[in-house]
């Protein structure tokens, strides 16, 4: 009878199904909390990125005025370092008149300031250039936190010398040292990409270029705003730099954005190797096509040229544009701010209302559609400005015509889509053969881009230099607009396909080798 009790009251053992659906659903539990991980960690990211863009656009209308400072200061001086390289470049404009009849030469010494200005942000994109694949790649190996955190200390050395740079030589050094500290956007975009999956990325970089675009919309007029405030010139300090109160604020912003990431940002480094969330798992070996490996380094390698070829163009024309402003209508500093901060809160209404929902919908596949319309935009822009540029030529009331405001659109067109985008596609290509590199890819990426950003002002301001502003631009609006016909031809609409395991990331070789 007892045994027959226990019998009646032994449980049932679980159908087969009935076990599999609480695995099941175990899985998709595992896979909605760290989706909500991930979530946060990209809300953490995109903070601490605005508050580091804050701090960097600070300076940008401050620039030309600055080194105006500096050239009072100590210009007629050819002892010291700026008073020798603005009698070298004063010496060199002379050479070149003696064979040219460019009315912006004849400008003289503000003519010489622009070159200068374009020096000073090649300089700046030559080190990043330089240190963007080491940071990469030290990212994989010692982890995105600590080194982010290294960075994080030399952005704010910088900007302590920044605030007593009394003198060119301490500025120079100062920027020295933030072109070899900036690994912030970098760093970034590779944590975003440990913490999201094939379908979710681009609306997780779509935070970047969010970030940049309300960084550039207050930057600058917070920068504006503060060049009113503290500076040497105002104080009669012969330690501080000009504008310093703009300093000052520029370093509270970082120091807040370094305790921010020291208490609240997490190793991602392993995020994908210990939970199944988004896994972009590497494809087995015997079930990839032979010609996988070759099809990605071939269309990484076109990225990277394109990267660096839009940027040599885009960079150098946006650097030359507040020294255009001054040189054609005297814009001081809050004007300036008024400009940028116009292109960046166009930039921003386009980044949430248009491309995060094209890349929402998308979900990977419209990133390169969003890049075509980018650098239409800023072709149109570029064609704009050049307009605006012949018309003041023509003018003698010394106002900017309408011209230039549409011009302004074409680069928040541009801003808002190209780079980020670029960005997003980079870091789906190779996901499945190469899940351990993200840093690398987008090291080598950012590098290929920092180079024209090197190489980018330079000429443009060289151009400007020696032909003025009308050519510059038209040149620019030329050259993107072969750029933007290389990137519709030679790279595939699509670098990734749908795995039969959500989350993840399958490179479609097939799509690659029809582009090949």
């Amino acid at each position: 009878m007892a045994s027959a009790l226990t019998q009646h009251r032994r449980p049932a053992a679980p159908a087969p199904h009935e076990s599999n659906s609480g695995s099941d659903n175990d899985a998709h539990q595992t896979v909605a909390r760290q989706a909500a991980e991930g979530r946060r960690i990209t809300r953490i990211v995109f903070i601490a990125l605005l508050l580091d863009i804050l701090s960097f656009t600070i300076i940008l209308p401050l620039l030309p005025r600055s080194l105006e400072a500096y050239k009072t200061r100590e210009g007629s001086d050819p002892s010291t370092l700026l008073g020798w390289t603005l009698s070298s470049v004063a010496h060199l404009r002379h050479q070149i008149l003696g064979w040219t009849t460019s009315r912006f030469l004849q400008q003289g010494a503000r003519a010489d300031l622009v070159l200068l200005g374009g020096m000073l942000g090649s300089l700046y994109s030559l080190l990043q250039c330089v240190v963007a694949p080491v940071i990469g790649r030290v990212s994989d190996r010692w982890g995105r936190r600590r080194t982010l955190m290294v960075c994080m200390a030399g952005n704010v050395v910088w900007t302590v010398l920044w605030v007593f740079s009394s003198s060119f030589e301490s500025f120079l050094l100062a920027r020295v040292i933030a072109g070899l500290s900036e690994g912030n956007v970098q760093i970034s975009n590779t944590v975003i990409a440990d913490v999201t999956d094939a379908s979710t990325r681009s609306k997780g970089m779509a935070l970047v270029g969010i970030a940049f675009a309300v960084g550039f919309t207050l930057g600058p007029s917070i920068g504006a705003y503060f060049s009113t405030k503290l500076s040497a010139e105002g104080t009669g300090s012969s330690v501080l730099a000009p504008f310093a109160a703009a300093a000052v604020f520029s370093l509270a912003l970082l120091m807040a954005e370094s305790l921010y990431l020291y208490f609240r940002l997490p190793e991602t480094l392993h995020f994908k190797k210990t939970t199944d969330y988004g896994a972009e798992k590497e494809v087995p070996a015997a079930k990839q096509a032979p010609e996988d490996s070759a099809s990605v380094r071939r269309v990484l390698r076109r990225l990277n040229v394109v990267h660096f070829a839009y940027l040599f163009f885009f960079s150098g024309m946006e650097y030359t544009l507040t020294f255009l402003t001054h040189d054609k209508f005297n814009f001081s500093n809050m004007q300036q701010g008024r400009l940028l901060g116009f292109i960046g809160i166009t930039s921003t209404l386009l980044q949430g209302g248009y491309v995060r929902r094209v890349k929402g919908r998308a979900a990977g596949r419209g990133d390169k559609s969003l890049v075509a319309q980018g650098m239409v935009g800023c072709t149109l822009g570029l064609l704009s400005i050049a307009l605006c540029c012949i018309s003041a030529d023509k003018s003698s009331d010394g106002n900017p015509s309408w011209w230039l405001w549409a011009g302004a659109v074409g680069f928040a067109v541009a801003s808002a889509t190209v780079v980020n985008c670029l960005n997003s596609m980079v870091s789906l290509v190779g996901a499945s053969q190469m899940p351990g590199d993200t840093g690398r890819r987008l090291g080598d990426f950012r590098s290929a881009g920092q180079i024209g950003r090197a190489l980018g002002p330079v000429f443009a301001c060289s151009v400007y230099w020696l032909s003025g502003a009308a050519v510059c631009y038209l040149v620019g609006a030329v050259a993107v607009s072969l750029i933007t016909l290389m990137f519709v031809i030679a790279v595939p609409a699509t670098t990734i396909a749908s795995s039969p395991v959500k989350g993840v990331a399958v490179l479609s070789s097939s799509r690659l080798n029809k582009a090949n």
